[in-house]
């Protein structure tokens, strides 16, 4: 019954340190250093859009054993015409990603650099946040590192394939079809909301009803009316929050068990 209960403060742990959005899949308890400039991007932390306008310097704590790596960013929360469902966007896709053989300054941090060499083109080039003027207003983007140290060129062949349709980008499936579910070393994600969006008629956002983040143009200017929806999901504010409760939560079951014993 002791191997019980810490089984299950163990799983319960495990959500809630998930360095990855609750809920995403593939999660990750590994860290994933984003940092744009000085400004660190890390563990659901609150950014103005401005700051993430510029590709950023990613890394890791820790020397990785890989020898290439693929970096995946993606918009978890773009709107859709039924609410409150919300859909995926691919905002950066880079593959033959290599690790600094010593650690260096990232955002105030000493990380393992992780950059692609010039001839390495990116699968997606990187584009920053631009949440529409639609809710969800805030949304979460979400960063994960694949070691593709053992991917075969059909296996990278299948991310490049993936990758050319940005909008639903249902990143565990990509791997699942590259063999590389497994593959996942780090994550990590911050948010971004529309700050200047102001109260408007759903009549207003017909005449533009893809403001924001659109899958032809990478940078539109994210402003106008909001149309809100009659129910809307969770306020991704919570994320903390939700980490929180769920290792409370473990602690309280692995107590009851303990006290039944």
């Amino acid at each position: 019954m002791a191997f019980t209960a810490l089984t299950i403060l163990s799983t319960a742990a495990s959500v809630a340190l998930a360095l990855t959005p609750q809920g995403f899949v593939p999660a990750s308890q590994n860290s994933l250093v984003v940092s744009f400039g000085n400004e660190m991007a890390l563990d659901g932390v609150k950014l103005q859009q401005s700051v993430t306008r510029s590709q950023p310097q990613i890394g890791t704590q820790s020397k990785l054993d890989g020898s290439t790596f693929a970096v995946f960013m993606i918009d978890l929360d773009i709107p859709t015409q039924s609410p409150p469902a919300t859909d995926t966007l691919l905002h950066w896709a880079q593959t033959g990603l290599v690790q600094s053989a010593a650690p260096s300054n990232l955002g105030g941090t000493n990380a393992f650099l992780l950059t692609a060499p010039a001839a390495e083109q990116a699968l997606v080039t990187y584009f920053g946040p631009n949440p529409p003027a639609r809710e969800p207003l805030t949304h979460r983007y979400t960063q994960i590192l694949v070691d593709t140290s053992a991917a075969s060129a059909t296996d990278l062949a299948k991310l490049k394939a993936a990758a050319a349709t940005r909008r639903g980008f249902n990143v565990a499936s990509v791997l699942q079809q590259a063999g590389l579910s497994d593959k996942v070393v780090a994550g990590n994600f911050f948010v971004v909301s529309n700050t200047q969006a102001q109260s408007s008629s759903p009549g207003e956002l017909a005449t533009n009803p893809r403001a924001g983040n659109s899958t032809t143009n990478p940078r539109p200017s994210g402003t106008g009316g909001v149309v809100r929806p009659t129910r809307t999901s969770l306020p991704i504010a919570m994320a903390h929050h939700d980490r929180a409760s769920a290792l409370m939560l473990g602690l309280g079951v692995v107590a009851a068990v303990c006290w039944a014993l």
